[in-house]
C-alpha cells in the first residue's frame, strides 16, 4: 500500500515539471492576453454599433406570444361555436323538452306528429259507441260527437323551443332545458255531452210510441152497444238512463249497448170495455097524466137527444139539441107554468124530458153549466130535482168532465114513462152517485088579494087563482160505494119556488 502511494506521488510531480517546461516566462503570457484584445477592439471597431436589437428582440418576443394567446382564444372559440351550432342543429326535439309527460329528446318532429296521430290520437277520437235493438244498429264515434286535439298546435309550439334568436340565445335557451325540462300538455274536448244527450235522445224517441186505447167510435142505439176502435201496445226508453250508459261507455273507450225498450200496454183493451163501459145511470120520471098533445112533445125531444154524444169535456145544450119547439115541427100546445101561472102553449110538456135529462146527467158526475128551477114546483119530480128549459131564455147544459164519449138515449116507454140513460165510462168499483133533495122551508102565500067584479051578485064569490105556497129546496149529489156506504155528498143547487096569493073576485 505505501510503495502504491508513493509511485503515484513521482507520476504526478513528473507531469508538473513537464507543464511548467512549457509554459513560457511571466512576461511571455502578459503579451499573449494583450494581443487578445487588440483583436476584439479591431473586430468591434470593424462592426458598426446594434443598440436597437434587444428591443426588437423583446418586441417579436411579445408578438410571438400574443400571436400564440390570439391563436388559442380562436381556436377555443371555434371550438365553443362547433358546440353550440352542433346543440342548436340537433335533428330532433331538444332534451328536456316533455309533452304530455313524454321526453320527446332527440325525436324528429315528423315522427313525434305521426305517433300522437296513430297511436295516441286515433284511438281516442275513433272511440265508437253502438246502440243496438232488434236487427238495428246506430254508430257514433267521439270525433263525430266533437272530440278535439290541439296537438298539432302543442307539438309545433315544442319544436319552436330553442330555435328562435341569434346561436347565443338559442344556445342558451338550449342550455336552460337540460337543467329544467319544458312542459307542454295536449288540451282535448273529449266529446260534446249536448250532442251525445240529442243524439241518443233522438234514438229513444224513434224507438218510443204510445199506447193506443181501445176507443169508442160511435153508438147503437138499437142494441145499446159500443163501436170500438182496436187498442195497441206501445213501447218507452228510458232517456237518461240510455244518455247516462253511453256517456260512462264513450268515456271508457266506447263499445255496444243494447237498448232496453219497455213495452206499455194500453190501459183500455177491447175486453175492458164488457167492465169499464156501459150504462152509467139512468133517470125516469112518470108521464102517465099526459094527454095526447103533451105525449106527442115528449116524444119529439126524446127522440132529438136519443143517440146523441157528449164528447168529452163538451157542453149539452137542450136548447140547441132539441130545436125550437114549433108547430111546424110537429109540436103541439099543452100545459106550461108562465109566471107561475098554467097555461097552454106550443111545446108544452117538454121540460119534463129536460128534468129527466139533468137528472142522468147529474147521476153521471156532469157538471152544471146552466140550470133554472120552475117558478112552481112539478109533480113528476121532488121540489129542487126540476130543470125548466124556455126558447130564447132559460136552457139546461151540462159539461161531460170524464175521459170518454157519453152516449143518451131518451124515449117514452108504453106505459108513459120518460126514460133517459147516459152510457159511458163505468165509475170504479162499482161506485154510483144519487141524487137527494130536501125542502129546506115553506112558504105562506098569505091571504088571497081580492077583486071586485061587478057582474057578480052580492056575496058571490069566484076563485080565479088558487093561493100557492112557496118553497125552498136543496139538491144534493151523493157519492156512494158499491156496499151502499156513502162517501160523500155535495150540494147541487137551491131552488126556490115563489108564493103566490091567489086571487078571488067578488059581487056587491
Amino acid at each position: 500500500m505505501t510503495k502504491s502511494k508513493t509511485s503515484k506521488r513521482k507520476t504526478d510531480e513528473l507531469k508538473s515539471r513537464k507543464k511548467n517546461l512549457k509554459r513560457a516566462p511571466g512576461k511571455a503570457r502578459v503579451h499573449k492576453k494583450t494581443a487578445q484584445r487588440k483583436k476584439a477592439q479591431a473586430r468591434r471597431k470593424r462592426a458598426p454599433h446594434c443598440w436597437w436589437a434587444l428591443p426588437v428582440t423583446c418586441l417579436m418576443l411579445i408578438v410571438l406570444m400574443a400571436s400564440f394567446v390570439f391563436v388559442i382564444h380562436e381556436l377555443g372559440e371555434y371550438r365553443r361555436f362547433q358546440a353550440m351550432r352542433s346543440a342548436v342543429e340537433a335533428s330532433g326535439y331538444y332534451s328536456g323538452i316533455v309533452v304530455d309527460g313524454y321526453s320527446l329528446a332527440g325525436v324528429s318532429k315528423e315522427r313525434a306528429l305521426e305517433h300522437w296521430r296513430d297511436s295516441i290520437e286515433a284511438p281516442l277520437e275513433n272511440r265508437a259507441i253502438s246502440l243496438t235493438f232488434a236487427g238495428r244498429t246506430w254508430t257514433m264515434t267521439a270525433k263525430d260527437l266533437g272530440y278535439e286535439s290541439n296537438y298539432e298546435e302543442v307539438l309545433s309550439k315544442a319544436w319552436a323551443v330553442g330555435r328562435e334568436g341569434t346561436l347565443e340565445e338559442r344556445y342558451r335557451s338550449i342550455s336552460q332545458l337540460g337543467q329544467v325540462n319544458e312542459q307542454f300538455d295536449i288540451a282535448r274536448t273529449n266529446f260534446d255531452q249536448n250532442l251525445l244527450k240529442k243524439w241518443t235522445d233522438s234514438i229513444a224517441s224513434s224507438l218510443s210510441s204510445s199506447s193506443k186505447n181501445a176507443s169508442v167510435t160511435g153508438f147503437d142505439v138499437n142494441t145499446k152497444t159500443f163501436t170500438l176502435s182496436s187498442s195497441t201496445s206501445g213501447t218507452t226508453v228510458d232517456k237518461d238512463a240510455l244518455y247516462k250508459n253511453a256517456f260512462s261507455l264513450l268515456e271508457n273507450g266506447g263499445g255496444t249497448i243494447e237498448i232496453n225498450v219497455e213495452t206499455i200496454e194500453p190501459a183500455v183493451t177491447e175486453d175492458d170495455f164488457e167492465s169499464k163501459f156501459g150504462l152509467i145511470t139512468t133517470a125516469v120520471t112518470n108521464a102517465s097524466s099526459s094527454n095526447k098533445n103533451r105525449l106527442t112533445n115528449l116524444q119529439l125531444s126524446c127522440a132529438a137527444i136519443n143517440g146523441y154524444c157528449v164528447e168529452p169535456g163538451a157542453t149539452f145544450s137542450f136548447n140547441e139539441v132539441v130545436g125550437q119547439r114549433t108547430s111546424k115541427r110537429g109540436y103541439k100546445k099543452a100545459t106550461v107554468y108562465q109566471s107561475g101561472e098554467i097555461a097552454e102553449d106550443i111545446g108544452g110538456g117538454v121540460c119534463q124530458v129536460s128534468t129527466t135529462l139533468w137528472n142522468a146527467a147529474m147521476k153521471a158526475n156532469c157538471e152544471i153549466v146552466e140550470w133554472h128551477e120552475h117558478s112552481r114546483p112539478v109533480s113528476y119530480v121532488d121540489r129542487g130535482k126540476d130543470a125548466t128549459v124556455s126558447w130564447g131564455s132559460q136552457d139546461m147544459k151540462f159539461k161531460n168532465t170524464s175521459s170518454y164519449p157519453m152516449y143518451l138515449i131518451a124515449y117514452v116507454s108504453e106505459n108513459k114513462r120518460v126514460y133517459c140513460e147516459i152510457y159511458g165510462e163505468l165509475f170504479p168499483d162499482g161506485k154510483y152517485i144519487t141524487i137527494e133533495a130536501k125542502t129546506t122551508q115553506r112558504i105562506d102565500p098569505g091571504e088571497p088579494e081580492y077583486v071586485y067584479n061587478p057582474l057578480l051578485g052580492p056575496g058571490e064569490l069566484v076563485t080565479i087563482n088558487e093561493p100557492r105556497t112557496g118553497y125552498r129546496a136543496k139538491a144534493y149529489r151523493v157519492y156512494w160505494n158499491a156496499d151502499g156506504s156513502e162517501i160523500k155528498r155535495d150540494l147541487l143547487v137551491e131552488a126556490y119556488y115563489k108564493p103566490a096569493r091567489g086571487k078571488v073576485e067578488y059581487g056587491g
